[in-house]
């Protein structure tokens, strides 16, 4: 067991888990990973992002901006300890509806998004363990399964070219980490294609597979790759990369030879399909040591 016990949870239970829901398949895995481990969950979808699959389980649904129903649906059920998973695009606050609660938070909203995502997603964290007492804790805590292992996960493995790529990637996704831009980079033959910013990895990628045919690889003659790492100093609770069976094959129609990840810095939905799909389409998926994420690359 990872994750600790809330103050007055008898020693025989672990917390009860509220996972909020944005887009994709890993809220229910994680869901899963928490009923086998013997916990209670609460799933609460977020209009618009999660999807239909959340309502196999005890769930609500919950509008971006209804604050005020958020902090209650945690009070009313007893939740001791939550997870932020799926993706959730930044909001416009101009076009939110937004609760009482929210309207007298909009201050320290603003003041937290002109720090950026991980800001944005420290504030948001610190208010809400302060205003139920639910503490915040990472996926990874409740699964470890669902974060990347070290080493290759595929048949294949890249060569001294596609290294050199990944390293020219990983230089790119620190820089841009660093500013708090995005997690991702994609290089082939040495130049950076295409850094991730807010549009997301999937809509990066689509970029790549419409460049020019000659700055990149093809469904014959892969070459290149994509790199997601997670920020310098980032809120590791909250906004890990993730990658999955779409990953790779957006990877593969851009022409991509693979993707390498932080091992252990990294979420991965479904592990299992991913390396099969991975497998069928001829690219390599590799976890990097956490050192060689962070050591100067020549």
């Amino acid at each position: 067991m990872t994750a600790s016990q809330s103050s007055g949870a008898s020693s025989s239970r672990l917390p009860k888990l509220a996972i909020v829901a944005g887009a994709g398949p890993l809220p229910v895995s994680l869901a899963k990973a928490a009923l086998a481990e013997g916990r209670e969950v609460f799933i609460i979808g977020i209009e618009g992002f999660a999807g239909s699959e959340i309502e196999a389980f005890p769930h609500a649904w919950n509008r971006l901006g209804a604050m005020g129903k958020f902090i209650r649906l945690l009070k009313d059920n007893r939740c001791e300890e939550m997870v932020l998973i799926g993706a959730v695009t930044r909001p416009d606050l101009r076009k939110l509806s937004l609760d009482m609660t929210a309207i007298r938070l909009l201050p320290k909203l603003r003041s937290w998004m002109k720090q950026g995502d991980d800001g944005l997603l420290r504030g948001l964290g610190g208010y809400i363990q302060d205003e139920t007492g639910v503490r915040i804790v990472g996926a990874h805590e409740i699964s470890g399964g669902l974060l990347a292992p070290e080493g290759a996960l595929t048949k294949l493995v890249p060569d001294d070219s596609q290294k050199s790529d990944i390293a020219v990637a990983m230089n790119a996704a620190r820089a841009i980490g660093a500013l708090d831009i995005g997690q991702g980079a994609v290089a082939c033959r040495g130049i950076v294609l295409a850094l991730e910013a807010a549009e997301g990895t999937d809509a990066m990628l689509e970029r790549v597979a419409n460049l020019p045919e000659h700055l990149h690889g093809s469904e014959t003659a892969r070459e290149g790759g994509l790199v997601k790492l997670p920020k310098p100093g980032q809120e590791r609770r909250m906004d890990l990369p993730t990658i999955g069976v779409r990953t790779v094959e957006n990877a593969a129609a851009a022409g991509l030879a693979g993707i390498a990840v932080e091992g252990g810095g990294a979420l991965v939905d479904d592990i299992d399909a991913m390396t099969e799909a991975a497998n069928r389409l001829g690219l390599f998926v590799v976890g990097l040591p956490s050192a060689e994420t962070r050591a100067d690359t020549r």
